[in-house]
């Protein structure tokens, strides 16, 4: 029996193949070696040159960034010493090399739970958190050079629609018997982080400096409670005043809507006014907007109306 094994492989070393593994972003084709049965040390599973063999399990794969995403060309092997080495070995032949050394062969599938299955969940996961990150920037995309007919339905649109915020009712901010407040367009707000951000929009068309002046403080009182009319908890709000013009303001009239600007240290509170000129496309503010200044320049942007876009008045 001795002299069988030996001989069986003397002649499997003379067809003896090299493993090579591919590195890369994306690689296939590499061959891949792992040990299924360590076979006894002794001259019975051994070469004429001496080297030990053990039994393992040779295949090819397919991975995207490091990922095994397929196996295929699996079969045995018998591993050598040298990393790069091995022996093709045939079932039968395995088969008896374990019924020799009296040992089972473990049962099929051979390769572990992230060459088999794991590393196409992981795969398919990331693949979806991609989608839904492409879909999120391409929203954002269309509404930031969306074909509405007016720079304040752009302004609503990126704000609202292409960052997350939910809009609110302007009564969310009236109490009983209180006024409205004039001018307020329309106000949304946003869990971020650990920070509630509100936005409140309002189109000096139809309220003056004055009546601005004079219901801020009333506005102020009514924005730090908005957190808690939510059921919101965070340590910080930060409020957005924005003051929208169709026709540019007068410096004076800017001057004093910057002075509106407040930061209440015992609630956590900031209070920051920005101005949007429509009519000459400029946005000032005394501080860091959210969104950035450059996203929000994009409400001064019409976007071109492709002929498939416009219906034809005699089909309509």
């Amino acid at each position: 029996m001795k002299n069988i094994f030996l001989l069986l492989l003397f002649c499997l070393l003379i067809t003896a193949n090299i493993s090579h593994a591919k590195a890369g972003l994306i690689s296939f084709g590499g061959e891949n070696i792992i040990t299924l049965v360590e076979l006894p040390d002794d001259e019975r599973f051994q070469t004429p040159e001496g080297d030990n063999v053990d039994i393992g399990y040779i295949y090819k794969s397919v991975e995207v960034l490091f990922i095994p995403l397929w196996n295929y060309d699996g079969r045995f092997a018998g591993m050598l010493p040298e990393d790069d080495l091995y022996i093709d070995l045939m079932p039968l032949e395995v088969e008896a090399l374990t019924l020799e050394a009296g040992i089972t062969l473990p049962d099929a599938p051979y390769l572990d739970f992230w060459h088999r299955i794991g590393g196409k969940i992981v795969f398919l996961v990331l693949c979806g958190a991609l989608a839904v990150y492409m879909r999120h920037n391409i929203r954002k995309k269309e509404a930031y050079f969306s074909a509405l007919p007016t720079a304040r339905e752009r302004l609503k649109d990126i704000l609202i629609n292409s960052n997350g915020f939910v809009e609110l009712a302007p009564s969310t901010l009236e109490t009983d018997g209180s006024a409205k407040f004039e001018g307020l367009e329309f106000i949304a707000a946003q869990k971020y982080i650990n920070s509630v951000i509100s936005i409140s929009v309002f189109d000096m068309s139809k309220v003056s400096i004055a009546q601005v002046q004079a219901q801020n403080e009333q506005l102020v009182t009514r924005l730090v409670e908005l957190k808690k009319v939510l059921g919101m908890k965070s340590q910080n709000t930060i409020h957005y005043l924005y003051f929208t013009f169709d026709h540019s303001p007068s410096n004076a009239d800017i001057s004093a809507l910057k002075k509106l600007r407040q930061r209440k240290i015992t609630k956590a509170s900031h209070f920051i006014p920005i101005v949007i000129d429509f009519d000459a496309q400029i946005i000032d503010s005394t501080a860091s907007m959210y969104p950035s200044k450059k996203v929000l320049q994009n409400c001064f942007i019409q976007a071109e109306i492709h002929p498939d876009h416009v219906t034809d008045p005699a089909s309509a």
